[in-house]
């Protein structure tokens, strides 16, 4: 019978429902370790090799910068049922970060719901958002996405929302001008503070091949013309290509699961001499891997601006507008005369992150 109710409850009973009822159907408790805490909220117990990378450099980043506190991780999938017995332990000196990522607006709606839930259950906690990307357009169920973000983020009195990238940046700033409590801050993808060896990667042979690890869902912006060009472009440099991607299915992943596949997915990226990918985390990936990259535009802005903010410099990543197609084999003959970066370096200056620190040194 628990089953069934529980996937009832899943499949029919909207979120804003299955916060009031999970509590009291399957409640959860989580003992807090003593001393002082920071927590990880929404951490990604799901396949989706970006997501996990974010939740694993953050809590990566938490412990090098502050060895001295306990790290408390809230799976996203146990985020409701745990809440409670979170309140019940937490205590005011302890600091509520929630994952980064691009799930902020209402292109995911369930994961900002569960975001601003996090936001109201802990009124008495400093809460900073790490670095994300906002999604918004001109429908009416964005700006009302909108307006509750603003409702629920300024209601608290001590929030510090990141941005990812300067597109975000300035929305944020104009949608939260006049409420002085929540601070807006500018620093890389969390992704980017990490490198490939401190997130598992160990895997380092002679390199072949060129992986194509491109979109499939809402956010692709390739048509069939793009693909056939870029798929010609791909078997006129004579190399093997191999299709991938950074979403490898399953829920309810366990630590260990979720570590194989980040790890795993690193390695094959390090194994490449080329990566062709529209996926954010897809470009990051190849970064911390050493991997030369050929970028191309998805259907916002997250992908490209990332680029434009942090990583035009970078010899080994080329972002390539749709309307210069023309130039794709150039460009690839380019990148595979790339070298190869370290798997121990991260791609960008940690002097980029002082303002998340500062934030959290401050809590």
């Amino acid at each position: 019978m628990e089953v069934i109710n529980w996937v009832f409850l899943k499949r029919h009973i909207p979120l804003t429902i299955k916060k009031r009822l999970l509590p009291f159907l399957y409640p959860r408790s989580m003992k807090l370790p003593d001393g002082r805490r920071n927590f990880v909220f929404l951490a990604a117990d799901y396949g989706n090799i970006g997501d996990l990378a974010i939740t694993a450099a953050q809590k990566n980043f938490l412990r090098n910068h502050f060895p001295e506190r306990q790290l408390v991780t809230v799976p996203i999938s146990a985020t409701i049922q745990l809440l409670r017995s979170i309140q019940a332990q937490i205590n005011q000196h302890d600091l509520v970060t929630i994952i980064g990522g691009g799930n902020m607006g209402s292109l995911y709606p369930d994961i900002e719901q569960l975001r601003q839930l996090v936001i109201r259950s802990f009124p008495h906690n400093r809460i900073i958002c790490f670095p994300q990307t906002l999604d918004w357009d001109e429908s009416v169920i964005s700006e009302r996405a909108l307006r509750q973000i603003v409702r629920t983020y300024s209601r608290h009195p001590d929030i510090h929302v990141f941005a990812r990238e300067a597109i975000t940046r300035d929305m944020l700033s104009k949608l939260f001008h006049g409420h002085g409590n929540v601070i807006i801050g500018y620093v890389p993808d969390i992704v980017m503070s990490a490198t490939a060896g401190a997130l598992g990667a160990k895997f380092d042979a002679a390199p072949s091949g060129i992986l194509r690890c491109l979109r499939d869902d809402r956010e692709c912006a390739l048509d069939s013309e793009c693909y056939a060009q870029l798929d010609a472009a791909l078997a006129s440099t004579g190399h093997l290509i191999t299709q991938t991607d950074t979403h490898a299915g399953g829920s309810q992943l366990d630590d260990s699961q979720c570590a194989q596949l980040l790890a795993g997915k690193l390695e094959q990226f390090r194994g490449a001499r080329l990566v062709v990918t529209d996926r954010l985390h897809g470009m990051i990936l190849s970064v911390l891997a050493g991997t030369p990259c050929l970028v191309l535009p998805n259907a916002n802005h997250k992908i490209r601006q990332t680029w434009f903010d942090w990583l035009q410099e970078n010899p080994g990543v080329a972002f390539l507008e749709l309307d210069h197609f023309d130039t794709l084999s150039q460009v690839l003959g380019r990148l595979l005369e790339v070298p190869r970066g370290s798997l121990q370096t991260p791609p960008i200056d940690g002097c980029h992150y002082a303002g998340l620190q500062d934030a959290l040194i401050r809590s």
